[in-house]
This record gives C-alpha cells, structure tokens and sequence, in this order.
C-alpha cells in the first residue's frame, strides 16, 4: 500500500468539499434573494443546513492542515482520524435526515396522507442511528487502519438506508406527481409538473448513487482512504440538492413574456409551497383564468358592438 492510497483520496474529498460549499453558498445567496417571502419552516431549513455545513467544513479543514500541514510527514498524524468521527458520518446523516424530513413534508402535503411520508421518516430516522452508531465506532476504533475493520456494519446500515431512504423519496414524489395531474390542465402546467419530477428524480438518484459508491469503496478496497474522496463531501450533495429543489423557480435574467407566471400561482401549490390543496387550488386558478377570458371576450365583443353602432 502506498502513501497515495491514504493521503490522495483525503486531498480530493476535502478539495470536493470546499468546492461544493462554495456552490452551497451561492445557492443559499440566491434562495433568500429571490424567495424572501417564502414560509419560515423552509427558511429554517436552508439556515439549520448552512449552520451544519459550516461547522462539517471548519472540522474537516481541521484535519485537513493537521494532515497535510502541522503533521506532514507523520504516519501518526496520517493514521488519526481526528474529528472524521464527526464530521463524517454524524454530520452527514444529520444533514441527510434534515433533507429527507424535508422531503416528507413535501411528500405529506402533496399526497394528503401519512403512508409514504411516514416511510420515509422512519428509513430516515433509522439512517441517522446508523450514522451516530457508525461516528461512535470510529471515535472508539481512534486509527484509520482499524475504522474499515471495525465499522463496516454500521457504515454499511448507514449508507444502505441513506439510498434506500432517497429511492424512496424519488419513487413516491414521482408517483403522487403524475398522479396529480390533470387532463384540464394547462400545457404550461403539466410542464412544470414534468419538470419538477425530472428534477427530483435527478437529485434523489445523485445523492443514492454517491451513497452507494461510498460504500462500494468502503467495503471492496480495505486498507485504503478511496471511500473518503466520496464520502467527505456527501453531506454537501445532499444540502446542495435541497437548495436546487428550492431555487428552480429563479429565473435570471428578462422575461420575454408572460406566459410562465401562471406556474407562480398554481403550482407552488403542488410543488408543497403552501398546505393547501393541490387539485382545488388548481381548478380555482383555472376557473379564474376561464372567468378572465369570458369577461375579456365579452368586453371585446362591446368594443366591436359599440364600433359598429357610431
């Protein structure tokens, strides 16, 4: 085994990291910029997953100049897993969950039942005690060279139900989606249906696959840091795909016409902006709309009258 095996993935993971942050603080600039009338739970959310993601990258820096500055050269200093314990796996399922409870109340709110949102929060509850049991093994293991021997239970659990619990979110979100639509519904509508679902699918399946490439790592090349190039920055996958989901009603730039603010009144109502809804909330704006067109028809119709009379 060489030094590259050990130090290299750690160089990477903290490189990635540091680089999504960056992304995360751009979102998170743009969310409060563009929503600043948003609900406060959502609000919250954005701050309590900055708050963590903060301290994850001050720790992980942490051992980063330890690593690469103050000890270079030390096998010890090479060997410690310093804060990794948290910052890793504790961290990490903690902004996960944060995100998956985030999902269930979207889920909650469009569905109109518990099933799929309670499914969702017991796989995700159940992902944080991974992550807390797996953080706990590695404080006790202290060295590197005994975190893949002794942990590889927990960490297993802790990413397999992380994957399990973002699949879940996928399938569902998508499912209550397409179900909600409506033959009555306007083309533009149906569109930002799609697209809502072609994004959550997309997120949800990125954040699954890096779990499960983590865990390929972990448990396939023993003796080796390569899982730490994916599994460093995986907390920032997760709070980047909950700002995304957020912020993909932003536009930047000029909007040519008008068309797509109707996707501003009726689906944030699907798209768990409010709690009520989805279907009545709809066919209201969509009554309107009818309402609108008639009277717009009626008045041309008095013009054209009047025009003919003089």
């Amino acid at each position: 085994m060489s030094i590259a095996q050990l130090t290299l993935p750690m160089f990477i993971g903290t490189v990635l990291n540091w680089s999504l942050f960056g992304t995360l603080l751009v979102q998170i600039y743009i969310y409060f910029v563009a929503f600043p009338k948003d609900p406060r739970l959502s609000k919250a959310v954005v701050a309590v997953v900055f708050i963590l993601e903060l301290v994850e990258t001050i720790a992980n820096s942490r051992d980063a100049i330890r690593i690469f500055g103050a000890g270079w050269g030390s096998m010890d200093a090479l060997n410690d897993v310093g804060w990794a314990w948290i910052t890793v796996p504790v961290l990490g399922a903690l902004i996960a969950s944060v995100g998956q409870l985030f999902y269930a109340r979207r889920l909650y709110i469009l569905s109109g039942n518990v099933y799929a949102p309670g499914v969702v929060i017991l796989v995700s509850l159940a992902q944080l005690s991974a992550g807390i049991w797996t953080g706990a093994q590695i404080y006790m293991a202290k060295e590197f060279s005994l975190v893949q021997q002794e942990t590889l239970a927990p960490t297993a659990t802790w990413l397999a139900t992380t994957s399990l619990c973002d699949l879940i979110i996928v399938c569902s979100t998508a499912y209550y989606l397409i179900k909600a639509r409506q033959p009555e519904f306007m083309g533009n509508t149906n569109m930002i249906v799609s697209r809502v679902i072609k994004l959550t699918a997309e997120t949800g399946v990125l954040c699954a696959i890096f779990a499960l490439v983590d865990l390929y790592l972990f448990a396939t090349f023993k003796g080796t840091n390569y899982h730490l190039a994916v599994c460093t920055e995986l907390s920032k996958v997760y709070s980047n795909s909950i700002l995304l989901i957020l912020n993909w009603r932003a536009h930047i730039g000029h909007r040519h016409a008008p068309t797509t603010d109707i996707s501003r009144h009726i689906f944030p109502d699907i798209a768990f902006k409010t709690g009520t809804i989805p279907s009545s909330s709809v066919h209201v704006e969509l009554a309107r709309r009818e309402s609108f067109a008639s009277q717009d028809s009626g008045a041309d119709e008095d013009s054209r009258m009047g025009r003919s009379t003089v």
